[in-house]
């Protein structure tokens, strides 16, 4: 079978879906959902047999397509996500359809083409055109926005374009200077460059900068948050939370793996990075009140455990890494599609106006709740099976340098992972458990239009539960160990840890059941107080007085006035010079004297 058969085919469906009429949006709606299943079968047939997989490559592309493993497990990832979200865009979205699905399928198509492209110049074009595309379905914005949120989508859409295109530039210089000292932009020609030479140092951050860029890790994330509030659902679980993952991660352990040859200064850099990205990420998604935000940071605190695994540079950490990835895709998705189901019902997704979901979407309190302890870490979900490699990488590496640092990242990425369930804790009881929200909810008006929208959150929730549980004969054997063979270390062995769950619980209900303990049932109360209708306490209080402790406090200060922000730095300077150029280009002439007889002092002093 032809490899570049779902690049083709992604590619002809977005161009044949942008000229469509709008008229012929229920044609999208059936047809869309059918492609999404036919990559997705298509790049499960190119990815087996793990040996050398049924594909052929045609003779035109025979000096741009990388084959190996790593570069078919990414097209793999891409063909699932883009299935997943194809159901669920087909139920969710009711306007622009077929806007929507031509560049979802432009944006599927690029991300094919750079999972396995073995040219660099091949691979820059397609992550460059992944920047156009985003930016476009950014821009489609909220479902039944109003003026304002369509100017909130517009700048989220330009300042994602701006911060994702100057690490474009990056991008471009690092890969000019590879060709400059190899003579060639081929990946499997370049093979790994020893030299630790400033320009090869400065080459691999050119690198590094687009993949932290692409896949939000700080301070290059702050287009994500902005992203997740303006776009619609279906986009934020698409790119930011699935796509730019894999794409940026997988750039920069191709970086590790096959490019370079990197530096200890390098890695401890890498390591710093994530693990800063770690802490700082979720202690902002501690105290949103919009669940597209809390999520967005939360997507972002998640590359940090990619990267550190990465930055370790052995074999069990970057692998960690990498199933990091498709773990934090899988659930985060899964959560972004959660909150879409909410905010279709609702109309809502301000923690405070919501409550009491439970009995009205038992199913997406499933797959929520699911997804909250796998990305919290709890074991036996996937979530902890991937950071469990991930931080026996960073204990690996103590050994082989000073422990000090290793041993900070270490202890925040375990802080971390504490963090993450305190604040899922908080999504979980303002949406489901609070007392019901006096906001009316809606029906969906067709059972087809429910159905596509629970039916991926299901397969990603169980996707949590399955990868867990059987991670390594599934995933951690078959692939990780084939693309860099490393010893499992560790006693986690989660098969067990399931059957030790399951077997506590059944006890448990034996006990109660045999015993028949009388259960003492008392009016609800808060503070000693009797609870009353008015009385409702919601998540969002859950976590206020971090905003008042002194440390924090002004950190947040800070973060509110966008002190961290890299755009609205570059913006001010940008402005800045703006100002002194357009003083300097006044189009007056004792101006124009000043600059002359100041070129002459400059010229006169260097005589």
């Amino acid at each position: 079978m032809n490899i570049l058969l779902p690049i083709e085919l992604s590619l002809i469906a977005g161009i044949f879906f942008l000229f469509l009429p709008e008229k012929a949006k229920l044609f999208t709606k059936v047809v869309a959902p059918l492609i999404g299943i036919l990559n997705f079968i298509l790049s499960i047939i190119l990815f087996f047999p793990i040996g050398g997989g049924n594909f052929v490559v045609p003779s035109y592309a025979s000096n741009f397509v990388l084959t190996d493993l790593l570069s078919r497990f990414i097209y793999l990832g891409v063909g699932f996500f883009g299935f997943i979200i194809s159901l669920y865009g087909t139920g969710y979205i009711t306007k622009n359809v077929n806007r929507f699905f031509a560049y979802f399928f432009l944006t599927l198509g690029s991300a094919f083409a750079i999972g396995i492209a073995d040219n660099l110049i091949v691979l820059l074009v397609f992550w460059g055109f992944l920047g156009m595309t985003l930016y476009m379905l950014i821009q489609l914005g909220k479902e039944g926005a109003n003026l304002s949120d369509v100017l909130q989508a517009g700048e989220a859409a330009k300042k994602t374009l701006i911060i994702i295109g100057a690490s474009d530039c990056f991008l471009i210089m690092g890969i000019g200077i590879l060709w400059y000292l190899t003579n060639s932009f081929r990946i499997t020609e370049i093979s790994l460059i020893t030299n630790y030479s400033p320009l090869i140092t400065f080459s691999f951050v050119c690198f590094a900068i687009a993949s932290f860029a692409k896949a939000g890790n700080m301070p290059l994330h702050t287009w994500i948050p902005p992203c997740a509030a303006s776009a619609p659902i279906p986009v934020t679980a698409y790119l930011p939370a699935s796509l730019d993952k894999l794409l940026g991660i997988y750039l920069l352990s191709r970086c590790v793996i096959s490019l370079y040859k990197v530096s200890p200064g390098l890695s401890t850099f890498v390591m710093i990075a994530g693990a800063l990205t770690i802490i700082f990420a979720v202690f902002m998604a501690m105290i949103q009140h919009s669940g597209r935000k809390l999520l967005s940071y939360h997507a972002v605190s998640q590359v940090g455990y990619m990267v550190l695994g990465i930055g370790t540079l052995n074999p069990i950490g970057i692998c960690g890494g990498l199933f990091h990835m498709i773990n934090n895709a899988i659930y985060k998705s899964c959560l972004f599609l959660g909150l879409g189901s909410v905010e279709k019902n609702t109309g809502t997704d301000d923690l405070d106006n919501l409550g009491g979901l439970a009995k009205k979407m038992p199913l997406t309190l499933f797959t929520m709740l699911t997804a909250s302890l796998a990305i919290s870490g709890i074991p036996p979900l996937n979530g902890f099976f991937s950071k469990w490699m991930v931080y026996q990488g960073v204990i690996n590496t103590f050994s082989s340098r000073n422990a000090f640092i290793p041993a900070l990242c270490l202890i925040a990425a375990l802080f971390g992972s504490a963090l993450t369930l305190a604040s899922f804790m908080k999504l979980i009881h303002s949406i489901f458990l609070a007392r019901e929200s006096k906001m009316k909810t809606s029906h969906f008006p067709l059972p087809i239009s429910h159905f596509l929208l629970i039916l991926p959150q299901l397969i990603l929730a169980i996707a949590c539960i399955v990868l867990g549980i059987f991670a390594y004969p599934i995933i951690i054997k078959p692939v990780f160990q084939n693309i860099l063979p490393f010893e499992a270390g560790g006693i986690w062995q989660p098969e067990w840890a399931a059957i030790l769950i399951i077997a506590g619980v059944v006890l448990g209900f034996i006990i109660y059941g045999v015993s028949r303990i009388k259960v003492r049932v008392t009016p609800e109360f808060i503070g000693g107080e009797k609870v009353t209708p008015e009385m409702k306490v919601s998540g969002t209080e859950f976590y206020l007085t971090i905003e008042e402790m002194p440390f924090f406090g002004k950190i947040y200060e800070w973060a509110k006035k966008r002190f961290f922000d890299i755009y609205d730095i570059f913006r001010a300077w940008v402005f800045f010079f703006t100002k002194v150029f357009r003083f300097a280009h006044s189009g007056s002439l004792p101006i124009y004297l000043l600059w002359i007889l100041g070129g002459l002092a400059i010229i006169l002093l260097i005589w």
